[in-house]
């Protein structure tokens, strides 16, 4: 519950409860709280109540509202404060209020306090937990001959041969397969006849020509002597 009390050099004037809605004050009569004083408009101020929270407003007044010394357009009341109009002083206070600000502080150092025990056990987590360690990771095998596959070798029949069994040489007349091909024969030799390997045909030929070519020059001669 809120309510003002209004002083004038330090006498008590007035004391009102505030309810829910606004409550004008000012010089003129048609006021909720009516002041006698020069220095105050005719509608000067109103204290405007919604719920538990109160608010004071200036309605452009001459001479202006002050909240605790301050000059103010619109100002939130808390309990204790003093609006000044005129000559006159206001006192607000709110039971409710009093009460919210106590509660508040109170859950505000409990809120602080659970950040700090709680930045605390996390850095004993922290300090506690060590860092998961990394498993060795086993050498690779190395590779020796022992390890090599082994080779067998297959016969037309699709049995593997057991053991290891080496490669046949390439000099060697058999095959992969352990079979001998017979080695085709060599095409036979034909003895060369001796007038084969003669040069009388060619000298002849050559001959021949040579004769050709001497009777047709001694033709030519004797036709242009």
């Amino acid at each position: 519950m809120s309510k003002i009390t209004i002083n004038r050099e330090n006498f008590n004037v007035d004391e009102r409860e505030l309810e829910q809605g606004a409550l004008s004050i000012g010089r003129s009569h048609d006021n909720a709280l009516t002041i006698d004083d020069p220095a105050v408009s005719s509608h000067h101020a109103q204290i405007v109540t919604v719920f538990d929270s109160s608010y004071v407003e200036d309605l452009g007044s001459t001479n202006g509202t002050f909240v605790n010394g301050k000059k103010v357009k619109t100002h939130t009341l808390h309990n204790g404060d003093v609006l000044t109009i005129g000559h006159y002083q206001i006192l607000f206070q709110n039971e409710t209020d009093s009460t919210a600000q106590d509660a508040e502080a109170t859950l505000l150092f409990g809120v602080s306090q659970l950040e700090e025990l709680t930045t605390k056990a996390k850095q004993r987590d922290r300090v506690k937990t060590p860092p998961p360690r990394k498993k060795p990771q086993p050498p690779a095998a190395a590779t020796s001959p022992a390890n090599k596959p082994k080779l067998e070798v297959h016969d037309n029949n699709g049995q593997p041969a057991p053991g290891n069994t080496e490669l046949p040489d390439i000099g060697d007349g058999a095959d992969i397969l352990g079979k001998t091909h017979p080695v085709p024969p060599a095409p036979p030799l034909h003895n060369r006849r001796k007038g084969d390997n003669s040069l009388l045909p060619s000298l002849k030929v050559i001959a021949l020509a040579v004769l050709v070519t001497v009777i047709t020059f001694t033709l030519l001669m004797l036709i242009f002597k």
